[in-house]
């Protein structure tokens, strides 16, 4: 492989894996219920060679922090869901759903 094709594929994976790792700041800031920047749907980039090895190490933190911010994600789902059905569960036994804002929500 020559110098620059070598040079040009690892140009390209590092860009995709900084572009893997926005999407993971941007998952991990959604979790602690700040500001996210919208995610786009990844696909491998479209070059003619592997990850470099060295850029190895870095892509299985990444994958590790991905998994992460999965799990955390999908807890933080479930515990959404389950204010919704118990929100539901207290007007279905109150027979009223509330006149006014429960809470004020200053970083809205």
């Amino acid at each position: 492989m020559t110098a620059v094709k070598g040079d040009r594929i690892r140009a390209v994976w590092e860009t995709e894996l900084e572009r893997l790792e926005l999407e993971v700041i941007s998952v991990e800031r959604l979790i602690r219920g700040l500001d996210a920047a919208p995610l786009e749907p990844w696909a491998p980039p479209a070059v003619l060679g592997a990850m470099p090895v060295d850029l190895a190490a870095r892509a299985q933190d990444l994958l590790a922090r991905q998994r992460t911010a999965a799990k955390s994600l999908t807890s933080a789902l479930e515990a959404a869901q389950k204010q919704v059905a118990y929100a539901g569960r207290v007007i279905d036994i109150t027979g009223r759903t509330p006149s006014e804002p429960i809470y004020f929500d200053l970083e809205a």
